[in-house]
């Protein structure tokens, strides 16, 4: 799920929650899965099925490499999904790569090429590897006061006036205007029906 005003640029993403405003980079990896390394072989010949590649039937064994089925025991399963949950208003900086299962709170950045292993505090600025708080984006004494605003259930042209280069001025005006705002509620769409738009 991508929320209302986010994008990311390129990358691969699996079984991840991005919330609204959040800006992602190119090459991000987010949600990559791991390979069973209790097992005795790392190998996705092993317990992917249908067959691992598409390699078509012109080689010798093409018909003992289309028939063989993998041998697991019953519950066993290579890795377990986890769900990846990204944020409002996020930056998430060229190259980075997210864990699967991991949290990263809203307004937070992630550094370019940063290894985001544990979860990310809100407005946390992480970089390198693995990723490490660096510093907080804005006063953490703010912190508190701007998460429960949550400025990002609202369009940009309903927050128009409010200063948005300084954090003080949105804790300050945003209460008595959203006040009288609707929270923004955009119709869901599918990647499909996306797609047949564009």
């Amino acid at each position: 799920m991508l929320g209302s005003f986010s994008y990311a640029v390129r990358g691969f993403f699996f079984n991840v929650e991005i919330g609204r405003y959040t800006s992602i980079g190119e090459e991000v990896q987010v949600g990559r899965g791991d390979h069973p390394t209790s097992w005795a072989s790392t190998s996705p010949a092993f317990y992917h099925a249908p067959p691992l590649f598409t390699v078509g039937h012109g080689f010798p064994d093409a018909g003992q490499f289309h028939s063989f089925r993998t041998k697991r025991a019953p519950g066993v399963a290579p890795t377990i999904v986890k769900r990846t949950v990204i944020g409002n208003d996020v930056y998430i900086g060229h190259g980075a790569f997210i864990r699967p299962g991991v949290t990263i709170g809203h307004g937070a950045v992630v550094g370019a090429r940063a290894m985001v292993l544990r979860d990310v505090p809100p407005y946390a600025v992480v970089a390198g590897n693995p990723a490490s708080v660096k510093k907080y984006r804005i006063s953490e004494d703010l912190i508190p006061k701007i998460l429960e605003l949550e400025w990002w259930n609202y369009a940009p042209w309903q927050l128009d006036g409010i200063d948005f280069t300084r954090p003080e001025e949105v804790i300050r005006h945003l209460p008595e205007r959203s006040s009288r705002l609707d929270r923004y509620a955009p119709a869901t769409i599918s990647l499909i029906d996306f797609a047949k738009i564009v």
